[in-house]
Order: C-alpha cells, then structure tokens, then sequence
C-alpha cells in the first residue's frame, strides 16, 4: 500500500509538471509577451513599437515576395500559430522546439533575400543539465537552419535561407549566483585573417542564440523584471497579472489571465507533492537535501545528472529513486 502511494504522488506530480509545462509553452506564445522579447533582446526590432511587432512582424497574414503585408493590414490573432514544433530527418534525432515561429523583419531591415527571421524560444527549468546549455541552443540553431531548405542539390539557392534566433529563458535554481539576471547574445562575426574581403554581413551572421539567465533580486531591466514577474516568485496570481500590467504595460486578455493562472497552479501543485516526498526523504537525509534530490531525479530522470548537480554519490542517489519507484531514462 505504501509503495502503492508513492506511485500515486510520482503520477500525479508527472502530470501537474507536464500540464505546467503546457501551460508555461501557452504562455510563452501570446503575441504580447513575445513582442516584447524581440523588442528588448532582438536587434532588428529595436527601433519598433511592440504592437507593431505583434501585429505585422510576428506571423503576419500575408507575404507576398519581398512585399510583407498590406497596407492597413494587421493580424489580430492573440497567439502565435507556430511552425512544426517536432523536427527530425532520417538520420538526426528529434527535437522539440518550444514555441518555433516566422517572423518578418521590418521595412528598414529588409533586402531582396533576406525579408524574415526564423525563431525558437525555449523555457528552461536546468541552466548546467549536465552539458553545456550553449551548445544545445547552437544545435538548435543549426536545426532551424537546415529545416529551411527541404532538399540540397548543386542547384540549391542557398540565398533564400533567413535568420535564425533561438532564445533560452533560464530560470533554474542552479544559475550560479553571479550569472543571475544575465543576457548574452552569441553570434557569428567575420575576422579577416590576412588581407581584407568586402561581403554584405547580412550573407553570413545567419544565426543568433541569445541566453536570458533569471535571478530573484529586483532589476532594472526590462525583459528580466518582465520574465521574472511572469515565471518566478509565489506571488498570488492576481497580483502577478496586476504587476505585469501595471509595471511592464502587457495588456492580459482573460484567455491569457487564465493561462498565467494556471501557470501558477500547476507550479504550485509541483511544489506542494515535492515537499510532501521530500519530508520522508528527510527523514534519512534532511528536509532540504530530501526535496533537491526528489525534485533533480524527476527533472533529470538520470541518476548521473542528478548526482553530478547536486555533488552527491551515485549510488546514494539510485538508492533513493529505487526506493520511491522515480521513473528514470536511464
């Protein structure tokens, strides 16, 4: 009966973790709170106001060459439709994109070939899940490339390939201290070795990855004020919507009231069920390390990520998932 409720509470703690990873994703696709990611972080829409960016620039209803839109035309839709979220070739693994989605670029930006941007914005609960995270972002990057040309022959216009940004939102507890409320921007740069070439930057800076790190201390910068009031915290819903709306001018419909609801809910419940597990892990191993080493195993589902992240020997960490039955993938 014992083992019996532990299942049950692992379950139920699985579930409420995807449904808040649904809800996070849900979040992450309202025009609002994307336009003003690209406003801050995006150079190419520095200069543009966020409405105009979630109402022309973010999948805009009409391309017509290097003619984006018409005149007076704007799209209203509230969320972005995305392209395919799931990605994989014969021979390459697959991968899943948080909100992946087109972008125009605006009318100063734009030239005969390149006319739009390709996007991915991530949301990243581990910052160090036992690998470089830069690294996955790059892989990232090269995958949203790749996908824009269905075949590659001799013949294949490599001109058409657009832009790619792909955006990492870190908001775990393992961001190093001095790391906390970061962003960075990676991106390819030309260095004349010997001598000197004349080309267009726009032929080769293809690809950007841009890392925003969270912290929990109060900021002056924009998108991470923002983005920590949305995610972080255990703020009561309703004054995580009055914040946003009043601090960061978001305009929340009721649809995106009830996803930042359940948002926090989920979260909530997530919180509620670790520290339930992790005060008869404590029992052994004290409260605290009881809920990290819960909460890292059910993140990582791998006994060496989890025991590598929290400096813990192994097999005291396979002991305890054996013990509270924690599905690994391993």
């Amino acid at each position: 009966m014992r083992r019996d409720t532990y299942s049950a509470q692992a379950i139920k703690l699985a579930e409420d973790k995807r449904k808040n990873d649904n809800a996070c994703k849900k979040v992450l696709a309202s025009k609002e709170i994307l336009s003003y990611i690209l406003h801050e972080v995006v150079p190419e829409y520095a200069s543009c106001r966020k409405e105009e960016i979630a109402e022309q620039y973010i999948e805009p209803n009409e391309i017509r060459g290097d003619v984006p839109i018409a005149p007076g035309l704007t799209n209203k839709k509230e969320y972005v439709e995305g392209m395919q979220q799931e990605d994989g070739e014969f021979g390459e693994s697959t991968i899943f994109f948080d909100v992946k989605f087109k972008a125009l670029l605006p009318e100063g930006r734009r030239s005969k070939t390149q006319i739009g941007l390709y996007l991915d914005v991530e949301a990243q609960n581990q910052y160090r899940p036992g690998y470089p995270l830069e690294k996955r972002g790059i892989y990232y990057l090269s995958r949203l490339t790749s996908s824009q040309l269905q075949t590659v022959a001799y013949d294949t216009d490599y001109s058409s390939l657009q832009k790619s940004y792909s955006i990492w939102i870190c908001m775990g507890n393992d961001i190093p201290q001095r790391e906390k409320q970061s962003i960075s921007r990676y991106t390819f740069a030309k260095e004349d070795v010997y001598g000197w070439a004349k080309d267009k930057r726009e032929d080769y800076d293809l690809m950007s990855l841009i890392m925003i790190r969270l912290g929990d201390a109060p900021t002056e910068e924009k998108t991470l004020g923002m983005l920590q009031t949305l995610f972080l915290g255990d703020m009561d819903p309703k004054e995580r919507i009055r914040r946003l709306e009043e601090e960061y001018q978001l305009k929340m419909s009721e649809e995106m009231e009830q996803e930042v609801v359940n948002m926090c809910t989920y979260s909530q419940a997530i919180e509620d069920r670790a520290l339930k597990r992790g005060e008869e892990l404590g029992k052994a191993q004290g409260i605290e390390l009881g809920i990290a080493i819960y909460k890292m195993l059910l993140e990582t589902k791998s006994v060496i990520r989890a025991s590598a992240n929290l400096g813990l020997p192994e097999k005291e960490v396979r002991n305890i998932a054996e013990k509270f039955q924690i599905e690994l993938a391993e």
